[in-house]
């Protein structure tokens, strides 16, 4: 049976591997260099930087602590069971598709609000892309509509046949929403969901084409509500 070291070593390997091809130096770089530059341009290092970094300690202990073959520090389960975790990951890590792959209802920005709200009841939503001309260029959320509807009733005016656009100005923030592409790990999409936490703004929802390019149709949607089966699916 092969040993904990072993696998540990088998692991380690694939991950310098990865590593090596994400951040293609131009001269050899160690282990820990290799991490922290990967953490650069890869959510996926950025979240295990320090069991990496710890890793790579464990695997210089292992390597160069062996006399006659034997090997002096053997790593737990629960460490050899992390480092494969995360060499799995790199080598092939879950994407937003098929998982996130859904019909995407929209509406577009001359559509009366009334449309949008059914849309939002009916299915019990709380948000809605937005297209004009074919494009997506908003998202419409629940939050929106309440302050529209505070200004309403302030002005004691309402009109079920408003346009979604002029309802639109009354979002809070326009960057509430963000384009990936369908081949985009689970990685990226909590990333950027804790980049806009960190920045103490709110992302409302993460849209899914093919590129990543707004013009392109919708292949999927992902929201905060969705968050719990990103971290499941990733631990």
């Amino acid at each position: 049976m092969i040993s904990n070291a072993d696998r540990f070593l088998n692991a380690y390997a694939q991950i310098e591997q990865s590593l090596r091809k994400i951040v293609a130096p131009d001269r050899y770089l160690k282990f820990f260099e290799l991490v922290r530059c990967a953490c650069k341009s890869e959510p996926l290092v950025r979240q295990y930087k320090v069991d990496l970094l710890e890793f790579g300690e464990l695997r210089n202990a292992i390597v160069h602590n062996r006399t006659d073959g034997r090997v002096i520090a053997e790593p737990d389960d629960e460490a050899v069971a992390a480092i494969e975790r995360i060499a799995t990951h790199l080598v092939e890590p879950p994407r937003v598709l098929p998982l996130f792959k859904k019909n995407v209802l929209t509406v577009d920005v001359q559509d009366p609000i009334d449309k949008a709200v059914k849309l939002l009841y009916h299915y019990s939503l709380s948000q809605l892309p937005v297209a004009e001309k074919g494009i997506t260029v908003a998202l419409l959320t629940t939050n929106t509509i309440t302050r529209w509807l505070g200004k309403c009733f302030e002005k004691k005016v309402f009109s079920e046949e408003t346009a979604v656009k002029e309802v639109l100005k009354y979002t809070e923030h326009d960057d509430n929403f963000r384009f990936i592409s369908a081949v985009a790990t689970l990685f990226e999409v909590q990333d950027l969901f804790y980049r806009y936490y960190q920045q103490g703004r709110r992302l409302d929802a993460i849209l899914i084409t093919s590129s990543g390019s707004l013009a392109e149709p919708l292949l999927g949607i992902v929201t905060m509500r969705d968050l719990p089966l990103v971290q499941k699916e990733l631990f």
